[in-house]
Order: C-alpha cells, then structure tokens, then sequence
C-alpha cells in the first residue's frame, strides 16, 4: 500500500473539492428560488458525494480497501481462485447498472424537460456514473484493471468527465435560476 496521496489523487481532490462547492452552490441556489425540493436533495446528495469522494482520494482509502480485500482472500486460501467470483461480482454489478441506469433514464424521460430540472437530472446521471465507477476500481478484476487504466486510461476519462459533467450542469442550473429571479431584460 502506498504511504499517501499521489499528486495525481490530489489534483483530483481539488476537482472533487470545485464539484462540491459548486453543488453547494446549486442547491442553496434551489432553497432560495423556492426550487422542487428534489432539486435541493439533489444537489446536497452530489456535494455530500463528492465530499466522500475527496476524502477517500486524500486518504487513499480505495487502495486500502483493495489491499484489505486481498489479504481476507490470502488469508482463507480464495486468493488464486478470485478470478472466479470476481466475474460473478462484475456480471451482477452490469446487470445491476444496466437495470438501475434503464430505470433512471426511464424516469428521467417521463419527468419535466425544464432546463433546470435537465440540470439536475444530468448531474445526477452522471453521480451514478461516477458510483459505478468506484465500484468498479474496487473490485480490481485483471481485465477491468486494464481497461480502466490502460492506454485509453478510461478511469480517468470517466473520473474526470463525470465531474465536469456534474461541475457544469450545477453552474448552468445557478446560472438558470439567477436569471429567473432576475427577470427579463427591460
């Protein structure tokens, strides 16, 4: 395990920081336009989130977990079998996501085209992206490994575009509100 954050983890910290803070911004945005509670829970959740999300980049707590993982297995002899199960975990956790993110997409289509009712949904479409994709870096299977941190470095395409997705979907939604509380030029 390694003794601390590595500068990238830190730079990712301040982006999750910037995320947070702007998801703070949106949903104090929502209390004060009398916005749908939905949108203040929303945004709350996704700073709360993000919030996590630095903590353990700071504290290095995914690498903890993985090396955990791998000493439970050594320990009851599961190591050189883990191969095994980690497929069972990895097709359960996609038939999962695909059913969660179908209902969302559903729901999401059934409700109001607002813009900032939009905002809101793609930020938080994107939260759930952001989930999946710990949980992936959590199982740490071989090939998921590879993908994620291959050539293409997919984790950080994912990691980084979730962020800003959420980053700019909380500025357009207290950008939006702003205007509206303003009124119309005159």
């Amino acid at each position: 395990m390694q003794d601390g954050p590595t500068l990238l983890s830190l730079l990712a910290a301040g982006l999750y920081a910037l995320v947070a803070l702007s998801c703070g911004a949106a949903a104090f945005q929502a209390g004060r336009a009398r916005a749908p509670v939905w949108h203040l829970r929303g945004w709350a959740t996704l700073a709360f989130f993000f919030i996590v999300l630095l903590v353990m980049r700071v504290t290095v707590f995914e690498e903890f977990v993985r090396d955990s993982m791998r000493a439970v297995l050594r320990g009851t002899q599961a190591y050189d079998t883990r191969r095994d199960w980690q497929v069972m975990v990895v097709a359960a956790f996609g038939v999962v996501a695909a059913g969660v993110s179908g209902w969302l997409a559903y729901r999401a289509a059934q409700g109001s085209l607002r813009r900032p009712d939009l905002a809101v949904k793609l930020a938080l479409g994107a939260g759930v992206a952001m989930c999946g994709l710990v949980a992936l870096r959590l199982v740490s299977f071989h090939w998921i490994d590879r993908a994620l941190n291959g050539p293409l470095k997919l984790n950080w395409l994912g990691d980084i575009g979730a962020s800003l997705a959420v980053l700019a979907a909380a500025l357009v939604y207290v950008r939006l509100l702003r205007s509206v509380r303003r009124g119309p030029p005159r």
